[in-house]
């Protein structure tokens, strides 16, 4: 997809979202899952610890990765649309370009990463095109539904083990030795070399893509492909609407959402922080603030394109959105040099606060080196290898990575 054939508005809210899952990735790349799952069972849950926690769990924790798969599913719409302008079969052409994402995930997930996602984007992005064809509204509706039926579920079955007569199992679960074990060896392995960490890694990574994607992510990320379907059709996530709309969504979202994730830390507080009952019930809350705090960030960043409130930002976000793929593996690669023990080792070692400065530091990175590589070349290396994974054989050659052509004089 060419320079001038791009909707600047859908890659300056990519290039964003890139940037804001990092803020959340970093707890995975840092320190054990159940850092995530339960603050409080890695010590040191305090002043700024707290804070930071605080702010990120209500601002960034799901939104951005909502966000991401919003967008998703909004690049699916587009690009069918222009497959089909020029006469191309647009299933043909997604279902390669799936089959090639679920590789580059699949050994991104095993070699470097549990956290991956892109497996499962290919996965659910397949029963994205299901619904191609489908209106707005109907693509709303689905959308909606796919999102909170897996929360409403976990939910009730939450309250229905609060009923049984072994229900104190939930606190004894949450103190239980095993996972201050599961702790310590994760610490361990990631602390080791990088066969050390596949032996960690690939029972979590597989845990994440054969249970946790059928009984729950994959739904929740369907159903945000699909709002994001609906929104590039209404025309929200191209920069259509006006600026009183835009502002008017951004109020309603973050108003209505950011409460409510507040009131799942509430509940997290009154439960003394047990591990089960918070998933069953504070993080199912949370989980519900997820897309309206996601529709109120990308309305703040569509509303800031339009009243130029970036600045220099703008177009080196932007680049990053431009190179999404690329940038989103960059970050793995990065944190894991940082965080593993084949780089720093600094695993389980770095808290939140510090966090967060290594965060601010790869946006750095990531807001210089996009818009120096989009200068050379025209997109990403995984947007090219993705590209020429799903290009249609015919009687033209497959180029290698595409240069921008030298200007006339340029020495």
């Amino acid at each position: 997809m060419g320079t001038g054939q791009r909707l600047e508005s859908l890659d300056t809210v990519r290039g964003a979202a890139v940037l804001g899952i990092l803020v959340i990735n970093i707890q995975l790349f840092a320190m054990p899952v159940a850092g995530l799952l339960s603050p409080t069972l890695l010590g040191g849950f305090e002043g700024w610890d707290y804070a930071v926690w605080a702010v990120g769990h209500v601002f960034f924790e799901g939104k951005f990765i909502a966000l991401f798969a919003a967008l998703f599913g909004a690049g699916t719409v587009l690009l069918a649309e222009r497959h089909r302008a020029a006469g191309i079969n647009p299933w043909i052409v997604h279902r390669r370009r799936m089959l090639a994402l679920a590789a580059i995930g699949l050994a991104h997930g095993i070699l470097l990463w549990m956290g991956d996602i892109l497996l499962i984007y290919a996965v659910m992005g397949l029963l994205a095109f299901l619904f191609i064809d489908r209106t707005p509204r109907a693509l709303m509706a689905w959308g909606v539904t796919l999102y909170t039926l897996p929360i409403l579920l976990t939910m009730a079955a939450g309250w229905g083990l609060t009923l049984l007569p072994t229900a104190g199992f939930i606190k004894l679960a949450s103190a239980s030795p095993s996972v201050h074990e599961e702790i310590t060896a994760a610490i361990e392995a990631y602390q080791g070399g990088w066969l050390t960490q596949m032996e960690q890694r690939l029972p979590e990574a597989f845990t994440r893509y054969l249970i946790g994607t059928p009984a729950r992510l994959g739904w929740l990320t369907l159903g945000c492909m699909l709002i994001g379907m609906a929104a590039y059709r209404s025309g929200f996530l191209t920069g259509a609407w006006s600026q009183q709309a835009y502002a008017r969504i951004a109020r309603y979202g973050l108003g209505i959402g950011v409460p409510l994730s507040i009131l799942g830390i509430a509940y997290r507080e009154w439960r003394d922080w047990e591990l089960l009952s918070g998933f069953f019930f504070s993080t199912q809350l949370s989980q519900l603030a997820v897309p309206l705090i996601a529709a109120g960030w990308a309305a703040l960043i569509i509303l800031a394109c339009q009243r130029g409130w970036l600045g220099f930002l703008h177009g080196p976000i932007t680049a990053v959105g431009r190179t999404a793929l690329s940038s989103y593996l960059l970050q793995s690669l990065l944190c894991t040099l940082i965080f593993y023990g084949h780089g720093l080792g600094l695993y389980g070692e770095v808290d939140r606060p510090a966090q967060l400065l290594v965060v601010l530091g790869l946006w750095g990175i990531l807001l210089i080196a996009a818009p120096l590589w989009l200068r050379m070349f025209r997109m990403g290396p995984a947007e090219w290898l993705l590209r020429q994974a799903t290009r249609i054989p015919g009687p033209v050659p497959m180029l290698p990575p595409v240069r921008r052509p030298r200007r006339p004089g340029a020495g």
